[in-house]
C-alpha cells in the first residue's frame, strides 16, 4: 500500500485525474505546479470633474469684473495617465506533475501553484492590507455664507450686491492685517496665517456664488491583457469624454491602443535533441526559458507607454538533469516565479 504521508516540507499533494504534461492513473498522487503567465497591467488614471454654476453666476461681470464663470451643469473625464506593467499569474495551459519522491519532497511553490525552490523554504504569504476608500463630499450651496441682511434682501440682484460687498470687505481687511493697519494685529506669525487662511476660505466660499463649484474626483482603471499572438494597434480599452471607461464597442470613447511584436523562445529539432543528450535522464522538474516582447501603447494620436518585457507564455519548459538530485548534499535551487527561468543553484 502506497504511503500518503509525505514529508512536511512538502507544500501540497493533489489526486488529480489528468494534466497537461503527463498521464496520471487515477487515485495516483502528485504535485502539480504551473509555469507562469504574463499579463500586462494596463492602469488608466481619470479625473472626473464636475462643475456647477452660482446663483449668483448672472452678476459675476458687474461685481466681480470676470466672465470666466459655470453657466451650467457638467461632467467631464480627463485622463491624467496611462501606464503598463507585467502581471503573473498562474498558467492554466501549462501544468506538470511530480510524483512520489525525492523530487517532490523538497519542492516549494507559490500560493498561486508556481515553482518557487527545491530544497530552500517555502515563502511566506503577506496578507494584502485592505485599501480604505474615502467617499467624495458633494458640494452644495445650499447654505450660503452670506449675512442676514444679505439673506433677507428682497432680490437675488441684491443679495449678490451684498455678497459683493463682502468679498471686498475681506480683501480690504487681508490689506490691512499684512500692512499692520488694525486694531488688533494677531500676535505671532502662526496666529497671523490662521486668520489669513480663514478670509482665503470665506472669500473663496463667496466667491464660488458667482463663479461656480468645482468638484474633482480621481478614478483608476486596470485591464489585464494576456499576450498570445502579435498585434498592431489593437483596441483594448476606451475612454470617453463624458461617461469615463466604456466598452470597446462604444465609439463616443477615445481608443487606447496595443501594437506587440514577441520573441518566442524556441529549440529547434536538433537543439532539442542535444539537450536531451546532455540532461541524460531528465528529472520531474521543468523549467521555463521565457520569451519577450515589444509593447507599445497609444492614446489621442501619442505613444503613451513603450516597453520591452519578457513574457513566460513564449518560452520553451526544459527539464532539469535528475542526476543532480542523486549525489549527497541535494541542490538549493530558487525559480523566477515571474518567469519561471532559474535564479540559482546552490550546492
Amino acid at each position: 500500500m502506497k504511503k500518503r504521508i509525505l514529508s512536511s516540507l512538502l507544500l501540497s499533494i493533489v489526486m488529480v485525474t489528468m494534466v497537461s504534461a503527463q498521464s496520471l492513473h487515477e487515485d495516483e498522487f502528485a504535485v502539480v505546479y504551473h509555469m507562469p503567465l504574463t499579463q500586462l497591467a494596463v492602469t488608466i488614471e481619470y479625473d472626473e470633474v464636475t462643475v456647477a454654476p452660482g446663483p449668483f453666476y448672472l452678476y459675476a461681470e458687474r461685481y466681480l469684473g470676470t466672465k470666466d464663470v459655470v453657466q451650467e451643469p457638467q461632467t467631464r473625464y480627463e485622463v491624467t495617465t496611462i501606464r503598463m506593467a507585467p502581471h503573473t499569474i498562474a498558467d492554466p495551459n501549462r501544468s506538470f506533475n511530480v510524483l512520489p519522491g525525492i523530487d517532490q519532497q523538497l519542492l516549494s511553490l507559490t500560493s498561486e501553484g508556481m515553482l518557487y525552490g527545491y530544497n530552500v523554504p517555502t515563502p511566506s504569504v503577506v496578507p494584502a492590507e485592505a485599501i480604505a476608500t474615502e467617499l467624495p463630499k458633494a458640494i452644495t450651496n445650499d447654505l450660503m455664507p452670506l449675512m442676514e441682511e444679505q439673506l433677507v434682501a428682497s432680490s437675488i440682484a441684491k443679495m449678490a450686491e451684498g455678497a459683493a460687498k463682502q468679498i471686498y470687505h475681506i480683501r480690504e481687511t487681508r490689506m490691512n492685517i499684512l500692512a499692520g493697519d488694525v486694531e488688533h494685529v494677531p500676535a505671532d506669525g502662526m496666529s497671523m496665517q490662521l486668520v489669513l487662511n480663514e478670509l482665503d476660505k470665506r472669500e473663496k466660499a463667496l466667491a464660488e456664488l458667482f463663479i461656480g463649484t468645482k468638484n474633482v474626483v480621481h478614478h483608476s482603471y486596470t485591464i489585464y491583457y494576456t499576450p498570445n499572438n502579435d498585434v498592431k494597434d489593437v483596441v483594448i480599452a476606451r475612454v470617453s469624454r463624458f461617461a469615463g471607461v466604456v466598452a470597446n464597442e462604444d465609439l463616443s470613447g477615445e481608443p487606447i491602443r496595443l501594437t506587440l511584436k514577441g520573441q518566442r523562445q524556441e529549440l529547434l529539432p536538433m537543439e532539442f535533441e542535444e539537450t536531451k543528450k546532455k540532461v541524460q535522464a531528465p528529472s520531474q522538474i521543468y523549467y521555463n526559458l521565457p520569451g519577450s516582447a515589444d509593447i507599445t501603447l497609444q492614446f489621442a494620436g501619442k505613444t503613451v507607454a513603450q516597453a520591452k518585457y519578457i513574457i513566460a507564455q513564449y518560452g520553451v519548459a526544459v527539464p532539469l538533469a535528475k542526476n543532480i538530485f542523486t549525489t549527497k548534499q541535494l541542490p538549493k535551487i530558487y525559480f523566477n516565479t515571474q518567469t519561471g527561468n532559474i535564479l540559482s543553484i546552490q550546492k
